[in-house]
């Protein structure tokens, strides 16, 4: 395609001015891909719409690989080097045509070469070359390309006894090519199963490899013994451990690399009876992660409604509660987007940072220089911030810092491990936060959990349990509830559930609310009280998904508090 229509768009839409399209014109000559490349790097945050132009432009649409849903059957109908050397992969079917992504979607010659190789008629949409890319080697990397991995691997030269783990034999099999690719394809091979942890694991005969998958440890596949020691050593290196030592537990932090992606993994191994037992936790993308919406995240419409009335306070301390990997972080991110506006001064600190926000100022703890969520906040208070976002509250110290920076006039937003949202004020009094001081700062506390959502592929409704009943409705008599579950299916490895969906209990404090804290209340006396401004436990919003359909009786119980009887 030539420049000059893509180049007309983008200044008909005000992105650049016709002095600057004349510069890019000239540089990049009539090569519009390389300009579209460029812009996106200018204006990162007009990525969807200045690809939207471009697909205009070639009068395609443009396709998001990044926030698309993605058919595993289709993907495999095209050979990988054909997608590899082409830039291109299928994505869906849809009737009796398949959706594929290119880069080149005018591209008559490899259009109709795809279109032999899948036996049926292409449908072409434009993506970024790199996005393709991404989407090419976690796609195609599964569990049997990972067993195939390990059975070309069977030579000696990269199998290391335990007798022979000597330093160099180690830091030698550790950089072969060959172990490099299967600490690459096991990283992908997690994305791609959209895992939040990988756990490896040596027993005396053989490793298991099991990712945890919607929360739930999932069994993938094992490795030979011999590949522990090369593995582990490749992880060390990556995480800036000391492959030498194997008699004590280490931590590091591994930056792993995609094309449009980078994935922040914290590594942990530990020394056990049959071997080095390994852990990775995948905390999330930095760049290219978009912040979902407000909406988007599964709030009911009262518990929405109180969280959008906390954050419109002009200075309080906002809490999102609940254990690790419940995407408090997330949600704290929505509630920001919602705020962010030119005239509003936002500044976080986090460990990590997980998301990137335009318009604010992010800062990453570093112990290492004494930048600590404490160290950092004293500074906040001299930028002159709105709203301070402090990623977690783990110190006397950094509760009280808070609560004064609320009391000075600061939305500060934080988050904290409490199996509850009445909790939360329970959880910072027994730390060390004066009563008062939690009753004058705190605005009030949102609780979340993630549950499986169930599979849409192999969901069926059946009667709910009639003790389940009576527990949560009370005698209905002879009347009936369904609710649904997944059969199983291949699409989700026979477990019924496919994704997560959060529930929640968030409660606003009311000026009686703050006297009962303030008189050192009980939790069940907060409650109480509570409960009669609109608030609702966490396991009556999992009660309500369950009637719709959208998780099961047994995931809601599993994460929250069984009512009594």
């Amino acid at each position: 395609m030539k420049s000059e229509a893509f180049l007309k768009l983008v200044v008909d839409r005000g992105l650049v001015s016709a002095e600057q399209a004349r510069t890019l014109s000239a540089r990049h000559g009539k090569v519009a891909l390389a300009i579209l490349e460029q812009l996106i790097d200018r204006h990162e945050t007009a990525k969807v719409e200045l690809c939207q132009m471009y697909g205009d432009a070639l009068g395609v649409a443009y396709l998001d690989l990044t926030r698309t849903i993605i058919q595993p059957e289709v993907v495999r109908l095209l050979p990988r080097d054909f997608a590899v050397k082409h830039q291109m992969i299928a994505v869906y079917r849809f009737a009796d045509s398949v959706t594929v992504a290119t880069a080149e979607p005018l591209n008559p010659t490899v259009l109709d070469d795809a279109a032999r190789l899948l036996s049926l008629p292409v449908n072409a949409v434009f993506s970024l070359p790199g996005e393709i890319k991404d989407a090419i080697e976690v796609e195609y990397t599964t569990v049997t390309v990972l067993q195939e991995s390990q059975a070309q691997m069977g030579l000696k030269h990269v199998f290391v006894e335990e007798t022979e783990a000597t330093p160099q034999r180690l830091a030698g099999v550790a950089a072969d090519q060959s172990i490099v690719q299967l600490s690459r394809q096991l990283f992908i091979c997690a994305l791609r199963e959209r895992a939040s942890d990988i756990h490896i694991e040596p027993s005396q005969h053989e490793v298991r490899v099991r990712l945890r998958i919607d929360g739930v440890l999932q069994e993938r596949f094992h490795l030979d013994r011999r590949l522990l020691a090369p593995l582990a050593s490749r992880l060390k290196i990556m995480a800036g451990c000391d492959i030498a030592e194997r008699r004590r537990p280490q931590d590091g932090r591994i930056a792993f690399e995609l094309a449009t992606r980078s994935l922040d993994v914290r590594f942990s191994c530990v020394p056990g009876m049959d071997g080095e037992k390994i852990a990775l936790r995948l905390l999330g993308t930095v760049r290219g992660r978009p912040i979902p919406l407000l909406e988007e995240l599964d709030f009911s419409h009262a518990c929405l409604g109180t969280v959008k009335q906390i954050a419109a306070s002009p200075s309080g301390v906002f809490f999102v509660t609940g254990p690790t990997g419940s995407g408090k972080t997330t949600t704290l991110y929505s509630v920001l987007k919602l705020l962010n506006s030119p005239g509003v001064h936002i500044v976080t600190v986090e460990d990590p940072v997980e998301y990137r926000l335009p318009g604010t100022t992010q800062v990453q703890v570093n112990p290492d220089v004494d930048l600590t969520f404490l160290t950092a906040l004293r500074s906040f208070l001299r930028q002159d911030p709105n709203i301070i976002l402090v990623g977690e509250v783990r110190d006397l110290e950094t509760a009280k810092m808070v609560s004064q920076a609320a009391l000075t006039g600061h939305l500060v937003m934080s988050t904290l491990h409490t199996n509850s949202a009445i909790q939360a004020i329970t959880r910072l009094v027994e730390i060390g936060v004066e009563p008062f001081l939690v009753a004058s700062a705190l605005a009030g506390v949102s609780a979340q959990r993630l549950v499986r959502r169930i599979c849409p592929n192999c969901r069926e409704e059946i009667p709910m349990p009639r003790s389940a009943i009576e527990r949560y409705f009370g005698p209905l008599g002879d009347r009936t509830v369904n609710m649904w579950h997944g059969r199983g299916c291949d699409a989700c490895h026979r477990t019924g559930y496919s994704g997560r969906l959060a529930i929640h209990e968030v409660f606003m404090l009311s000026e009686e609310i703050r006297r009962l804290i303030a008189e050192k209340a009980t939790p069940p006396e907060l409650q109480s009280l509570a409960e009669q401004y609109g608030y609702r436990p966490m396991v009556y919003d999992g009660i309500k998904k369950v009637l719709r359909g959208l998780t099961t009786l047994a995931e809601v119980e599993r994460v929250t508090a069984i009512p009594e009887e």
